[in-house]
């Protein structure tokens, strides 16, 4: 017992428990192996300064639970007693860890079925899908709101996992379906006489909105619900052909697995119930192309399903014509029971989130227009132009154009998205006399795409809010003069048990009050030389060049394409005529942040040229027309992490920001990976094709607490691997007096830079930025 005891104390981090406390929850550990007490020791410095208790709880319960795990399956499972531990608490980890088998091992086998939470990466499939910032939520069967995809939080219908997995991504790609091919978008002002038809076949009273979304549709029928199980069952062929010829890989994969009909549950003709279930066991075959094709129990209503459907008011025709061929009869109707991998349209949800996403996007258009008039001169009341005067206006005008709706669209507020017609007046936005920063653009693109165009209130009501002051977010003041923004939270990497911290790091945004100083006049008189250079050398990279092959004419030929159009031919098959080089001159499309170390450590010398060179670069960039932005960061341990704004990629870089640079001045801790992980996720947001986050510090993280040494380290380098991950490059400038051993590692060979002179950093930083993008 002594050895064991000894052995178990050096791996133990202060406080120490007392004798009487190792011996009592060692003793269970005394009939293994000196090999298995070894085993279970080497996990003891991952748990013991998570939870004391835990660590008891754990030593009690591994000598039982490695009878059943293998020795290299005991850190996964420590693993996951942590993860619940932080997730659920000490109770919900000690039941964890009594039953290894029943609640580790049999989920990693697949048996208890694969859960919504563990598929982390079914969000980013989706979001990559669709490009829309979609979340996954559980809920009891699958639908989705245009915001959020709701799918069951766990799926047990196979014994293989990778089979429930399969599932899960067939739930997924059939609810990004019905966003991508419009299911919810059903413009029927687009289609008005099938409005007025189905009014008058059906209401002879029958006003309704002049635009349409999929619930009014639904009820210009006697039956409501006989409508909506018709269009469902036609948007779900059209889904399964979609699917079919979009993800061929995926559908060849999950057809087995799509829940077929029951040919003893084949329904008999004569009623409303028999038809929507024929054709619901249509749908539900595994093969149904060959089931519709072999059917002729209803052959005038299989006939009419079978039509084609490219679009969603087509579908609502189909519907119409379907809805008319049903036998019109007493007998109530009952309803479809949901397609089990499609769940039940939820039109509603759909139009509430919109109207919300609406709302939010007329509040940041307002908001973000009179920020911009408030530091404009004042200007004329709009005056509309004719979209023939519009054709005149230069490609720098068109783009900042925005669509204004035609004369009677002025209940915005309440009417469903619709498109924008071609008589619609112009308004170019150049006339407020300020230039339209591309975040805000993006707002108005939005805009524009649902209502047809900007309404004149929502202009009216920027330039009315710019006269009371700008309008700036909502804050409150920290003692610091810093206005609070938000509060974000982040997981921390643990290298000790290679897993995360849930929940772990409090981010909190701020934005540095400027200050009046003259360090930008000193900075540009200082480097005055050196900033004409380089605006003469940024200038040069405004536009690049690329060759893009396997075009159908060029200036050369595509030897790879030659070749394989011969070879093609020789065996019989077309030949491509894409068989050229082009050269293509393109616009620089690159997102940059700059990230700024605002430790203590960085006082003096180094605080100054890191200014300096923010100056520097701004200017160069200013120029050259990259969308930046800057942001400093400190804090004190992992519940105050500040993450300093200086300049947005939407605001411009004018006098505010140039005192915001000016405001830089060192705080206190060096917490990197929450900055880092912060700072990802914003530049996540920008649309670009190169996205560069780069880090200026002074050397090594640390923060008040445990955060130091290699914890710190394999948690920077965790946050830098998750930036790459996302496709955001990252790369550090560091400058301290000299080179460590930890920072290859840390940072990638080629992914940062040493300085061991701080006056170089001024010069240093615009080059380094060329090398970078160019």
């Amino acid at each position: 017992m002594l050895d064991l005891k000894g052995r178990f104390f050096a791996r133990l981090s202060p406080p120490l428990p007392t004798d009487w406390e190792v011996e009592e929850n060692l003793e269970k550990l005394r009939h293994l192996s000196r090999q298995r007490q070894e085993l279970i020791l080497r996990q003891i410095p991952a748990i013991w300064p998570v939870s004391n208790a835990l660590c008891y709880s754990y030593l009690a319960c591994a000598g039982s639970a490695l009878e059943c795990l293998a020795d290299q399956q005991l850190a996964a499972w420590v693993s996951a007693i942590l993860d619940t531990y932080e997730l659920k608490g000490l109770h919900a980890a000690q039941n964890f860890m009594a039953d290894a088998e029943g609640n580790y091992l049999c989920k990693l086998r697949g048996e208890s079925g694969v859960e919504l939470a563990t598929l982390f990466h079914l969000q980013t499939y989706a979001q990559g899908v669709t490009g829309l910032q979609l979340r996954l939520a559980a809920a009891p069967a699958p639908s989705t709101d245009g915001e959020t995809i709701f799918l069951p939080g766990k799926v047990a219908r196979f014994a293989c996992p990778t089979d429930n997995f399969l599932y899960y991504k067939l739930l997924l790609t059939f609810q990004t379906g019905l966003l991508q091919l419009g299911t919810y978008r059903l413009e029927l002002d687009l289609r008005e006489e099938l409005a007025h038809e189905l009014a008058n076949t059906y209401r002879a009273h029958g006003a309704f909105p002049d635009q349409l979304n999929l619930d009014d549709f639904f009820r210009l029928f006697p039956k409501p619900r006989l409508a909506e199980d018709l269009f469902t069952l036609v948007e779900a062929r059209r889904l399964l052909l979609w699917l079919a010829a979009t993800f061929p890989g995926l559908w060849r994969d999950v057809q087995p697995l799509l829940p077929g009909s029951v040919e003893a549950d084949r329904p008999q003709p004569g009623s409303a119930n028999g038809c929507v279930a024929q054709l619901r066991h249509l749908v539900m075959s595994p093969s149904p192309a060959r089931s519709m094709s072999g059917s002729n129990i209803f052959p005038a209503l299989i006939s009419t399903f079978l039509s084609p459907v490219n679009q969603v008011a087509e579908a609502a025709a189909l519907t119409a014509s379907l809805y008319a061929k049903i036998p019109d009869e007493a007998e109530p109707y009952q309803g479809m029971a949901p397609l089990p991998w499609l769940g039940r349209l939820q039109p509603q949800a759909y139009w509430q989130v919109w109207l919300r996403q609406r709302q939010q996007n007329k509040d940041k258009f307002i908001q973000g227009l009179a920020l911009i008039l408030a530091k404009s001169p004042p200007v004329p009341e709009l005056a509309a132009v004719s979209p023939a005067a519009d054709r005149q206006t230069s490609p720098e005008q068109s783009a900042t154009a925005a669509l204004i709706l035609a004369p009677g669209q002025d209940n915005a507020d309440s009417a469903p998205p619709h498109s924008p017609s071609p008589d619609q007046n112009l308004v170019t936005l150049e006339t407020l006399g300020a230039e339209l920063p591309e975040q805000l653009r993006e707002v108005a693109r939005k805009i524009t795409a649902d209502l047809g165009g900007i309404p004149p209130d929502y202009i009216s009501a920027a330039q009315g809010l710019s006269g009371h002051g700008p309008p700036a977010h909502a804050s409150s003041a920290t003692d610091a003069g810093e206005s609070l923004r938000q509060q974000f939270v982040y997981d921390e990497w643990d290298f000790r048990r290679q897993g995360f911290r849930k929940d772990w790091c409090a981010v909190q945004e701020k934005i540095l009050p400027p200050v009046k100083s003259t360090l930008i006049e000193a900075t540009l008189a200082k480097y005055r030389g050196q900033v004409l250079q380089l605006r003469k050398q940024f200038e040069l990279l405004r536009t690049g060049e690329r060759f893009v092959r396997r075009q159908t004419d060029g200036s050369d030929f595509d030897l790879d394409a030659v070749i394989e159009a011969l070879a093609d031919q020789r065996a019989g098959r077309a030949g491509s005529d894409q068989l050229f080089i082009r050269l293509r001159r393109e616009q620089r499309d690159i997102a940059v942040y700059f990230l700024v170390d605002m430790s203590s450590s960085t006082e003096g010398w180094v605080n100054q040229a890191l200014k300096e060179a923010l100056i520097l670069t701004g200017e160069a960039l200013q120029r050259l027309g990259d969308r930046f932005a800057i942001a400093g960061f400190s804090g004190m341990r992992r519940t105050r992490s500040d993450f300093y704004l200086v300049k947005d990629f939407a605001e411009p870089y004018g006098a505010e920001v140039k005192g915001r640079i000016g405001a830089i001045t060192p705080r206190e801790y060096t917490r990197m990976g929450p900055a880092l992980r912060h700072a990802t996720h914003r530049l996540q947001k920008e649309e670009a094709r190169t996205r560069l986050l780069l880090v200026l510090s002074d050397g090594k993280p640390e923060d008040y607490d445990d955060y130091k040494g290699k914890y710190a380290i394999e948690d920077t380098r965790h946050a830098l691997i998750e930036a790459k991950a996302v496709g955001i490059h990252p790369f550090c400038l560091t400058i301290d007096r000299q080179a460590h051993a930890y920072m290859p590692h840390m940072y990638g060979e080629v992914s940062y830079i040493f300085l061991d002179d701080v006056r170089q950093l001024p010069l240093r930083l615009p080059a380094l930025y060329r090398n970078l993008t160019t």
